[in-house]
């Protein structure tokens, strides 16, 4: 049986080619994710089309991620592409067009020259570099190196405990995503998600070009950490974007950070995923460190329904390598894991009739000798919910809705069938259950729906023949 916990894999030029694809999801990927930030136009497009020959050569879903650039922060250009900069030298952040050279670079938001606080601290290359804000001159921060290290095109900064006023959708985002959901794609992950209005603005956008795209919120930084639940209620999911949020946040609160994201996303029943350095040395070497297994298996203990890969597929010697070592770590934990008691200490204060069903499967699950629980879904919402209870059986989730069935591929525990011919949906079931050899004649599964347009709310237990 394939793996529970699902693997989102970064594009790259380590793993831009057909074939390459290919081989990630034989390996285990379920997603590809797009950076927009590192993505042009015809890249994406490019992307998108690969990812769908893919779908056709592996015959399995998968799913297309977009990520915005969202409200972020970043140096543009330099003269070399890069600078090396030593503690103690004066380096300048100004809001023009100029290329960047060793006394100073552009930034992509003029707001934070304006309103940046002299004595602030501005960090870059994911903490690693300090610089201290000394005064300010007419659209320029005059800044003095803390820490030496190399600052390259197109690198994040953050501006430590200072906060602006962003628009939310930028126009760069507009337009990439305007192109992305005319192509075709199950989600958006949006980056440095604040409020819950930036999940509205960024709903308002999608809905007139596709309403059934879904979207992640990604957690990046202590006023996203403050409205949390009011984020998690109207996204479709939540992630842990470790690298900026360990930047702002105190390093050694991130692991608590990341149980309480995870958690909000089990109480709204929502997709949750962890990401950022999980295998980051696997970008150059052959095998990954010993913090680095135990960090993917701490994903999965928290109960994470998905892991991403960022640098480790878009730039990692061996990508599907990495990929295999990955899906090791998750099997094994998974094997380890108390389905049960997580089971149990989740709220179980049903708001509809259709989720008293799918706990009630879930439940009964634990009890009877069943090798999965069967659902049909039309828009995927019974198998999300379906897949953020713990069940330790798996999820077969029936769908006639074929971009329903590739998003189902981020889905936790979930195995997804596309119906086509067949007379109901036992019949359905018995195919998936051959296919991938999850149960055989004489086993028994449980049935049941959500409320749907075909099916009412019911469940049953049915034998495998």
């Amino acid at each position: 049986m394939q793996k529970k916990t699902k693997i989102i894999a970064t594009l790259g030029p380590s793993s831009d080619s057909v074939s390459k694809m290919v081989s990630l999801v034989m390996a285990g990927v379920n997603v590809f994710r797009i950076n927009l930030s590192h993505s042009t136009q015809p890249m994406i497009k490019d992307y998108i089309d690969k990812v769908k020959a893919v779908r056709l050569k592996t015959k399995q879903p998968v799913a297309i991620m977009i990520d915005t650039r969202g409200p972020e922060i970043r140096v543009k250009q330099f003269k070399q592409q890069k600078v090396q900069l030593k503690r103690g030298a004066i380096f300048s952040f100004s809001d023009g067009e100029e290329m960047g050279d060793e006394n100073g670079v552009a930034i992509t938001q003029p707001i934070c020259i304006s309103d940046a606080k002299v004595g602030g601290v501005i960090l870059a290359n994911d903490g690693r570099m300090k610089f201290k804000i000394l005064k300010k001159e007419p659209h320029k921060l005059i800044c003095k190196v803390l820490s030496s290290g190399e600052l390259r095109n197109n690198k994040s900064l953050s501006f430590k405990a200072q906060h602006f006023e962003f628009e939310y959708l930028n126009e760069f985002d507009k337009s990439d995503l305007k192109l992305a959901l005319q192509s075709g794609i199950e989600y958006i992950s949006a980056s440095f998600v604040n409020t819950a209005q930036d999940i509205i603005t960024l709903k308002n956008f999608v809905n007139t070009f596709d309403k059934d795209v879904k979207i992640i919120a990604k957690i990046e930084n202590l006023t996203g950490l403050k409205n949390l639940d009011e984020i998690a209620s109207l996204c479709d999911g939540l992630m842990v974007a470790r690298g900026d949020l360990g930047v702002e946040a105190s390093f050694e609160k991130l692991p608590v950070y990341q149980r309480k994201i995870i958690a909000t996303a089990h109480k709204h029943s929502i997709i949750s995923i962890v990401a950022t350095e999980m295998l980051e040395s696997m970008i150059t070497s052959i095998r990954p460190t010993r913090a680095e297994i135990s960090d993917v298996a701490k994903a999965v203990f928290d109960g994470a329904g998905a892991v991403m890969l960022s640098g480790e597929s878009a730039m990692g010697h061996d990508p599907v390598a990495c990929v295999r070592v990955m899906s090791k770590i998750l099997k094994e934990a998974e094997n380890e894991f108390d389905y049960y008691s997580k089971f149990l200490a989740i709220p179980k204060l049903p708001k509809s009739s259709s989720e008293l069903v799918i706990q009630s499967a879930v439940s009964a699950s634990f009890f009877l000798n069943v090798k999965a629980i069967v659902t049909f879904t039309s828009k995927g919402k019974s198998a999300q919910k379906l897949s953020t209870i713990f069940a330790k059986v798996p999820i077969i989730a029936i769908t006639d809705n074929e971009k329903t069935y590739n998003a189902l591929a981020l889905y936790c525990g979930t195995v997804a069938y596309l119906k086509k011919d067949e007379k109901d949906l036992f019949e359905s079931a018995q195919k998936v259950c051959a296919r991938y050899k999850i149960a055989k004649n004489g086993d028994n599964v449980i049935i049941t729906t959500g409320s749907t347009d075909k099916i009412s709310n019911m469940m049953k237990l049915e034998t495998i023949k």
